[in-house]
């Protein structure tokens, strides 16, 4: 009797001790992929892919893509970057955008490399701006450059335009808002 009195004890332990399914804290989200940020053909009205999507995923790659700059993300603990090259019509008139997304790791590399990179012609994008920080050249002769960063992402949107539209600045944030929209989306984080 003592025997079973022992065993009994033991079980009503273990159970009681074991936990459940609904104890377990929530899986973390899984991580995002540069390449699943970028938006598909006509995902932004009228803006379609063009070229083929350049992926950096060591340093030789980087250096590729971006040349002299690749030190500086490379120096901040760059993980994957990826560009790819839009083209559309923005007023009127076609213009050619390019879109680069770089996954720096952790938030303390992005913010880290997004201040390295800024300028002085450089304009602060508060009020409706995309990431945790933006930022807008003016400046450029030819070109907007949108530059912000959100959580572990930098990402600089750029479109040429000779004659400096509010029209193609309007498009270049408009991109910049879907990529921040990408990456704080927690219902398509990538497997």
């Amino acid at each position: 009797m003592k025997k079973l009195l022992c065993a009994s004890l033991i079980l009503v332990a273990f159970f009681a001790c074991k936990k459940t399914d609904d104890d377990d804290p929530p899986p973390p989200p899984a991580d995002k992929d540069v390449v699943d940020l970028f938006p598909t053909n006509n995902e932004i009205s009228g803006w379609t892919r063009y070229m083929t999507m350049r992926v950096a995923v060591n340093e030789t790659e980087l250096e590729a893509m971006i040349d002299g700059a690749a030190v500086a993300f490379i120096n901040r603990g760059f993980v994957k970057g990826a560009d790819q090259k839009y083209t559309g019509d923005a007023g009127g008139a076609t213009d050619t955008l390019t879109l680069f997304i770089c996954d720096m790791g952790d938030t303390a590399n992005a913010h880290g490399i997004y201040d390295d990179l800024a300028q002085p012609t450089d304009t602060p994008w508060t009020g409706d701006n995309p990431g945790d920080e933006a930022r807008i050249d003016e400046n450029l002769l030819f070109a907007w450059d949108i530059e912000f960063r959100d959580g572990e992402f930098y990402c600089e949107v750029s479109i040429e335009d000779e004659n400096k539209t509010e029209a193609s600045k309007n498009v270049a944030k408009l991109f910049a808002l879907n990529v921040s929209q990408a990456i704080r989306d927690t219902t398509s984080a990538s497997p």
